[in-house]
Order: C-alpha cells, then structure tokens, then sequence
C-alpha cells in the first residue's frame, strides 16, 4: 500500500515549486535583460550601426528567455525533485497564463503601450518596409513562445535529477 501511495506522490504537482519557479525566472529575465540590453547597446553603440540592432535585440530577448527559464524551470525541478519536465513547463505556461491576463486586463482599462508613443521620433533609424515584415514577425514569435517551455523543460529535468531523493 506504501508503494501505491509513493507512485501517486510522484505523479502529483507542486504548485509552490511552480510558482517559485516562475518568480525565479521573473527575477533573472529581469537581471539577464538588463545585462544583454547594456551589452548589444554598447557593441552596436560603438559600432554605430542602428540597421542591425533590431536582430540584435531579437537574438538578445531569446537568450534572455532561454537563461531565465532555465533557472525557472531548474528552480521548480529541483524543488519538486520529481517530474522535473512537467514543472519547468508549467512554470513557462504559468508565464504564458498571467502575461495574457495582463494584457487582457490592458485591454479591457484601454491601456495601451503604443498611445503614449504618438510623438516620439527616432532619429538615425531607417523606414521600414512591409515586404518581409510579416514572415519575420511571425517566426520571432513563434520562437519567441516556444523558447521558454524548451529551456523550462531543460532546466526542470536538469534539477530534479539534481534534486533531493527520498530514501
């Protein structure tokens, strides 16, 4: 009977490791944008190039996303230390849920991000034309979402194999 009870606590979820997984990776997507912000701004900065900051930003926001979530769903594996796949990616789809709440409740209080842009001119930055702009616009986003549940999945079965084991 013991042996069927352990098996069930197995399969169960931890949802205060997701939860502080998913805290975790806020924090350090919070650190790591900062960090690649300050770095892509200063190489292209120096370089004067403002054509080639758009990819490099793109490519800085995707290993922001990989590293945050992987410590998140690190975090979450090891603090289960069980199912550690399963809670890294609850921690990116628990990401997904509240940034959609959020912009859904932006939407609903008619907040929006590009109102208060309305007389902001960007000076050095060339016009962008629509031939291209949909297909790689489309591509950043899908990989944009499936980044953080790969690099949570990594990471969560990377700490429960780290994680502490029952006797």
């Amino acid at each position: 009977m013991s042996e069927r009870y352990d098996r069930a606590d197995d399969q169960s979820t931890s949802w205060a490791s997701v939860l502080i997984g998913w805290l975790a990776a806020l924090g350090a997507s919070l650190i790591f944008s900062a960090i690649v912000g300050a770095v892509v701004g200063a190489i292209f900065g120096a370089a004067g190039s403002a054509q080639n900051m758009g990819v490099a930003g793109f490519v800085g926001l995707l290993i922001t996303l990989f590293l945050a979530f992987l410590i998140g769903g690190y975090t979450a594996g090891r603090m289960s230390s069980r199912s550690g796949t399963k809670h890294g990616l609850l921690v990116a789809l628990l990401a997904l849920l509240v940034t959609l709440l959020l912009a859904a409740l932006g939407g609903a209080l008619g907040l929006a991000f590009l109102d208060n842009l309305q007389g902001v001119t960007l000076p050095n930055v060339p016009d962008v034309t629509q031939q291209g702009l949909n297909t790689v616009l489309t591509l950043g986003s899908i990989l944009a979402l499936l980044v953080p549940f790969i690099s949570g999945a990594i990471g969560g079965s990377w700490g429960a194999k780290t994680g502490r084991r029952r006797p």
